[in-house]
């Protein structure tokens, strides 16, 4: 036997070792630079980062599957995580590759999959210490990762920021961001700006230290600028804050922010005061409850809008605020726009903060109503509760009347696609509370409970007209995404477990499918050679069964089952 071929065959094995073949799809594959992000709109193929665009639309360029043919849409391929919990995480995908996380208490855990086939690229696994924080330990969540040149970049539940390196799956570096004992993790998915990793922080509002969003160099994990949400003694905007309330107050910046290359501003939404009993913090208790904009290079506020001061229900506003222009009596508005849980679409003014305007988009609502030429809240009297007195009856609940998960803005319509709800809720404040680090520190009980049949309505409302133009409807309530996309559809979830394609012109629903287990993750689209597939991530949602378990209407969603998928569809051949 020659000694050439067998030398041959062994160098090949060893390069096969070495260098494992790319999947199929990703034989091109790219480095996500900064222009790539930047232009990220454009590239209709891929889903770089967790809104898709920095202007946090999720909507798709992509126009394959269309009401035409969507009824053709069946499963290619599903892949399971390996957990069972809340799965909340969007993947994202670049050149055939996705990247998607789940979670448990005691992993964080990312997934590189070949996005064509279902198959595992590499699995990275990180222990969790057994002594996290107490949230945690009811709501383990990571909502995905960021891409940045051949990195994958994610928070993890004990507080840290991780690199990994996009091909092999191997720690690249890894930064402490805060100490998980007073409470603090790392829930949202990072947002990546010129070569900044940008992350807000989370569990101040149910656990009481301070909010913050930091930022970090991208290569190296170093800080760059670090602003609290909560401001310290002395500073503008501690006057609201009554002797050291302002050290345990909360105001937890939990989802992933927007931003704007024009005016180089960062847009977040914030969270909740704490404790959840409103008299134990008398004040405004700045910058909670609030939309800000952050300067990308300093950190700087720029400006701030509360939308609710000394807020008692747990109503955080820290969802995606829309990066949009709106049209209204022949101008043009540079304006920010949020939905958020009070039951309101807020537009405001992206240069400066000021207030344009409020429109509500649900039916259900009894706390109260934003002034109309300020737009801070103004509550209805009554529906405080007391430290130790009976519940009061609050619309909506405090899983809000839409929650974190995102909507979706159509820039050819000026639509933006609400997944809402018509629930209340019994609140009441506990007796006595006190403040233990790593404890939890609301103080409050809550049962949900609706009177509408149908408590989830996706809506689709004109940000120009501030009105409502359709409802679809549906028995549960929506705490599930929303995807749209040029091909004029609306993809949304739901608790029961199914996902729904609707038409984008007038809500009727086109095409279902039965995922098995409550739809709580992303739904994205992305193409391969061509062919467009939609993703969806499901594994249930804890919250089906503690806060669906009471309300005889909703008691089938409460018995779903809970897994950790991602299920890939495209047409029919």
């Amino acid at each position: 036997m020659s000694i050439v071929p067998t030398l041959t065959i062994i160098v090949l094995i060893l390069l096969a070792i070495v260098f494992p073949p790319l999947p199929v799809g990703a034989a091109d594959w790219r480095p996500v630079t900064d222009d790539r992000l930047l232009n990220a709109d454009s590239d209709g193929a891929n889903w770089l980062m967790y809104n898709r665009t920095y202007n946090g639309w999720r909507f798709s360029p992509l126009d394959q599957i269309t009401p035409a043919n969507v009824k053709k849409l069946v499963p290619k391929w599903i892949f399971a995580g390996g957990a069972v919990g809340d799965q909340q995480a969007t993947p994202v995908v670049n050149d055939g590759v996705m990247f998607m996380t789940s979670t448990q208490m005691a992993y964080n855990r990312v997934h590189a999959i070949n996005a064509a086939t279902g198959e595992l690229i590499w699995k990275h696994e990180r222990k969790i210490p057994e002594d996290v924080g107490a949230l945690v330990r009811v709501i383990p969540h990571n909502r995905g990762v960021a891409l940045y040149e051949n990195t994958v970049i994610f928070g993890t539940l004990d507080a840290h920021l991780v690199a990994l390196d996009a091909k092999t799956g191997k720690q690249v570096w890894e930064t402490r961001i805060a100490d998980y004992a007073d409470g603090y993790f790392v829930s949202q998915a990072p947002l990546v700006v010129k070569g900044k990793i940008i992350v807000g922080i989370a569990g101040p509002g149910e656990m009481g230290p301070r909010g913050f969003v930091e930022a970090f160099d991208a290569r190296t994990g170093k800080s760059q600028w670090r602003w609290y949400s909560i401001p310290a003694a002395g500073e503008p905007g501690s006057e609201t804050w009554g002797a050291d309330t302002w050290k345990i107050g909360g105001a937890a910046v939990w989802h992933t922010g927007t931003y704007d290359p024009a005016t180089n501003l960062l847009y977040f939404g914030t969270g909740n005061p704490a404790p959840w009993i409103a008299d134990m913090r008398r004040g405004d208790n700045l910058y909670s409850m609030s939309a800000v904009a952050l300067d990308l290079d300093t950190g700087k506020l720029k400006w701030y809008h509360q939308y609710l001061a000394n807020e008692p229900w747990d109503y955080d506003t820290v969802a995606e605020h829309h990066v949009v222009d709106v049209t209204r009596d022949g101008q043009t508005h540079k304006a920010v726009v949020q939905a958020n849980k009070l039951g309101y679409v807020y537009t405001l003014d992206r240069t400066t903060g000021k207030f344009l305007s409020a429109a509500p988009f649900v039916k259900t609502l009894t706390w109260g109503k934003p002034d109309p030429v300020t737009g801070k809240g103004v509550e209805n009297a009554g529906l405080r509760p007391t430290m130790g007195g009976p519940p009061v009856e609050v619309c909506p609940s405090l899983l809000g009347a839409t929650g974190w998960q995102p909507k979706v803005y159509n820039p050819k319509a000026g639509v933006l696609y609400i997944p809402s709800n018509e629930f209340c809720m019994r609140y009441a404040y506990v007796a006595d509370l006190a403040y233990k680090r790593g404890q939890l520190f609301t103080g409050v009980t809550a049962e949900h409970f609706s009177r509408a049949e149908q408590a989830g309505v996706l809506r689709a409302f004109d940000v120009s007209q501030n009105k409502v133009l359709w409802e679809w409807n549906n028995r549960t309530p929506l705490i599930s995404h929303t995807l749209g996309t040029a091909g004029n559809l609306v993809f949304q979830g739901t608790a029961e477990g199914k996902v729904v394609a609707v038409d984008a012109a007038n809500g009727q629903e086109l095409w279902s499918f039965n995922l098995g287990t409550p739809q709580s993750g992303g739904i994205i689209t992305f193409a391969i050679d061509g062919k467009q597939y939609v993703a969806v991530v499901a594994g249930g949602t804890l919250r089906s069964q503690v806060w669906f378990g009471k309300e005889p209407k909703w008691a089938d969603a409460a018995r779903v089952n809970y897994s950790d998928i991602v299920v890939v569809f495209g047409l029919s051949e």
